[in-house]
């Protein structure tokens, strides 16, 4: 459940990102989202959804001037 949480806080960032699917599967474009996501908010780019990953996906950055990743 966690992590379709996760897929659709994300899916709220707008531009570049790809949606991605409510699948709740965790798969290397999920991670990729995740680390760019971090990077946005100067977090360790892990991909772990810890404490302050969930707060910066429910309360995003106006802008991130990191592109997204090819």
């Amino acid at each position: 459940m966690a992590v379709k949480q996760a897929e659709c806080l994300s899916n709220m960032w707008g531009g570049q990102p790809p949606k991605l699917a409510l699948d709740g599967v965790f798969d290397s474009v999920m991670l990729k989202k995740i680390e760019w996501i971090q990077g946005c908010h100067g977090l360790p780019e892990n991909g772990v959804i810890d404490a302050r990953t969930w707060q910066v996906l429910y309360h995003p950055a106006l802008d991130c001037y990191n592109p997204y990743p090819a």
